[in-house]
C-alpha cells in the first residue's frame, strides 16, 4: 500500500514529536508557583508563616455622613395646603342661619388653597394653614358668637395628600412610602420596602436630598439612622467593593460576593468548593492585592499552622485568590494529550504493514 516504507515510518515516528511542544504549552497554561515566587519589581511577595505576616484587617465599615435637615418635620398634624376640611355647625335656635331640623349644618368638603384661608358662609374667612384642627375649631366658635350665641362649631379633616419618600433599586418592594406619622427614620424607610434583595452587607445605600447624594455602607446605615423628609430618595445598589475573585486550578474562574461582611481566606477557599487533591497544589495558594505597592501573599497549606492562619487572613474587596496546579496534574494533562498521538502512530504502523 505504501511503497516508500522508510519515509512513512519516519513520518509516523516524528509527527508526535512535532506536536509535543504545543502539548507542553497547553499543559503549563497559567502561572506556576515558581514563576510567581520569583523576584519581581511589580509586586511585593510576602510568605505567610506566622500571625505577624498577616495583612492588616479587612474592609472597615461605618462610613457615611448623616444628611442635614432641609424641610423640618416630614409629618405634622397641622393643616397644610390641599388638605380637605369639613366645617360642622350645630344650633338648636330656629332663628339661627345654621339651624337645620334633624341635622347639622355641614359646609364642605373644602380643599385648602395655597393662601391658606377658607371662606365659610355667614362666618367669613378663617386662616387654617399651619394650624391644628382644635385651633381652627376654637377660632370658628369665636366667629359664631356674634351670629348665634347657641351655635357650636367643629372642623374635621376628610382627606389629605400624603407626603412621600421613595425607595428604588435592589429592594423587594420599590416605590413611594407615605410619611403618615411623625418620626419616620431611614430604617423605617428601608423596612417599608421589605429590605434589600440579598444580604444587607452586599449593598450600599444612597440617599438623595436637596440635589446631593449621601452614601452609606450597610453598617453606617444601620447604626446612624436619620429622620426622613418629604421627597427623599433612597437608592439601594450592589456594593462592588464586596467581592473577590478565585482563579487557577479550579473548575472555572469565578467572582464571589462576600459571604459575610469580613470574609477570610478560609471563606474564599470554601467559595471555590475547596481544593481538588488531584489538581490543586496546597503549597501554592496566592492572594493578589492591589495597592502601592501591589502585594502577593503566599500560603502553604501543607504546613498545619497555615491552616489556622487562613481563618485569620482577612480578604478585601477586589482581591484575587489564585490556586496553583499540582505538578502531577500537569503531567497527567500532558500525557492525556500525547497518548492520542502515540495511538495514531501505532495505527499508522499497522496500516503500513503488508
Amino acid at each position: 500500500m505504501f511503497k516508500d516504507r522508510p519515509t512513512f515510518y519516519a513520518l509516523a515516528l516524528f509527527l508526535p514529536l512535532f506536536l509535543l511542544p504545543s502539548c507542553v504549552y497547553l499543559a503549563e497554561s497559567g502561572p506556576l508557583k515558581k514563576e510567581i515566587k520569583k523576584q519581581n519589581d511589580s509586586y511585593e511577595l510576602i510568605e505567610v508563616k506566622s500571625p505577624a505576616d498577616l495583612p492588616p484587617a479587612g474592609r472597615s465599615y461605618g462610613q457615611g455622613k448623616i444628611p442635614p435637615r432641609l424641610k423640618g418635620e416630614s409629618y405634622s398634624d397641622k393643616v397644610r395646603k390641599r388638605d380637605v376640611l369639613r366645617f360642622i355647625i350645630t344650633d338648636l335656635s330656629e332663628q339661627s342661619p345654621f339651624f337645620t331640623r334633624g341635622d347639622v349644618f355641614n359646609y364642605g368638603p373644602v380643599e385648602v388653597p395655597e393662601e391658606g384661608r377658607v371662606s365659610v358662609p355667614y362666618v367669613g374667612e378663617i386662616q387654617v394653614i399651619d394650624r391644628s384642627l382644635a385651633e381652627i375649631s376654637s377660632q370658628l366658635d369665636e366667629k359664631l358668637k356674634p351670629i348665634s350665641s347657641t351655635a357650636q362649631g367643629s372642623v374635621i379633616r376628610s382627606g389629605r395628600i400624603s407626603r412621600t419618600a421613595n425607595v428604588i433599586g435592589e429592594v423587594r418592594k420599590p416605590g413611594p412610602v407615605p410619611l403618615e406619622r411623625d418620626g419616620i427614620n431611614s430604617l423605617d424607610l428601608l423596612s417599608a420596602s421589605s429590605g434589600p434583595n440579598g444580604l444587607e452587607h452586599l449593598y450600599k445605600y444612597t440617599l438623595r436630598r436637596g440635589g446631593r447624594d449621601y452614601v452609606f455602607d450597610y453598617q453606617a446605615f444601620r447604626t446612624k439612622p436619620f429622620l426622613v423628609e418629604e421627597e427623599d430618595l433612597l437608592s439601594v445598589t450592589q456594593d462592588t467593593g464586596n467581592r473577590f475573585y478565585v482563579m487557577g486550578s479550579i473548575p472555572r474562574p469565578t467572582i464571589v460576593q462576600f459571604p459575610v461582611p469580613s470574609p477570610t481566606l478560609a471563606d474564599a477557599l470554601g467559595a471555590a468548593a475547596g481544593l481538588d487533591e488531584r489538581r490543586s497544589d496546597p503549597s501554592g495558594i496566592f492572594v493578589f492585592r492591589k495597592g502601592n505597592p501591589d502585594k502577593v501573599y503566599v500560603v502553604n497549606l501543607k504546613d498545619p499552622s497555615s491552616i489556622l492562619l487562613t481563618q485569620r487572613f482577612k480578604i478585601r474587596g477586589e482581591d484575587t485568590v489564585y490556586i496553583t496546579e499540582a505538578p502531577l496534574s500537569r503531567w497527567a494533562r500532558l500525557l492525556s494529550q500525547v497518548n492520542p498521538l502515540s495511538q495514531a502512530a501505532f495505527n499508522i504502523d499497522r496500516i503500513a504493514k503488508p
